[in-house]
């Protein structure tokens, strides 16, 4: 009775819930599943309540991380194909999942010789993060847990979103570039009276 009664409330609201969201850089680990299963319980209470909910994963694939996840896989490429011994380095991921990812990117291109990373380096992390991404939805498949959109930080950079949006945010009068007061409480001998951009 009592579900009957809640699920026929009608709402109007509408909610991105953004969750998970781990880098796709290896498979989810126990605090990603966690924030998994936080998240889609979330939009399903919000669902069930009559509310339209997009479930979306915002995937960072641009950066540091990226770099070294992509390198990580190129090593491995070395090590499988030619017999280099991998790089022992803080920022690489060594893990053998990383060697998974090499061997199947191998097996789906034997005749790629892989003789510069530079080169390489756009192939490799198109194929690396959509293995990767692979696991990672292997895994929420496991946990009943399915996301409408994934959306990808590269279109924010790629398509310069960001002053896009700032832009849209200055022809309405919402933002400016302006001073803020200077913050009450603790004295702060380093702070300056300098222009930024403020709501």
């Amino acid at each position: 009775k009592n579900r009957k009664t809640y699920g026929s409330k009608k709402t109007s609201g509408s909610y991105n819930i953004e969750f998970v969201s781990a880098n796709p850089t290896g498979p989810m680990h126990v605090g990603h599943c966690r924030g998994a299963i936080f998240g889609d319980v979330l939009s399903n209470l919000l669902s069930f309540n009559g509310n339209q909910v997009t479930k979306e994963y915002y995937i960072n694939d641009y950066g540091n991380q990226i770099n070294n996840f992509i390198k990580s896989v190129y090593l491995r490429i070395r090590e499988i194909k030619f017999k280099e011994k991998f790089i022992a380095d803080e920022n690489l991921y060594p893990g053998e999942y990383i060697k998974d990812i090499a061997k199947k990117i191998i097996d789906e291109d034997e005749n790629r010789d892989f003789k510069d990373l530079e080169d390489d380096f756009d192939f490799l992390s198109q194929k690396s993060l959509n293995l990767s991404m692979e696991y990672i939805k292997s895994d929420l498949s496991k946990l009943g847990i399915k996301h409408d959109k994934f959306f990808y930080e590269s279109k924010i950079i790629n398509d310069n979103l960001v002053q896009k949006t700032i832009k849209i945010l200055q022809d309405d009068n919402y933002v400016t570039n302006d001073f803020l007061p200077k913050p009450k409480g603790e004295e702060n001998k380093n702070w300056k009276k300098i222009k930024r951009l403020i709501f």
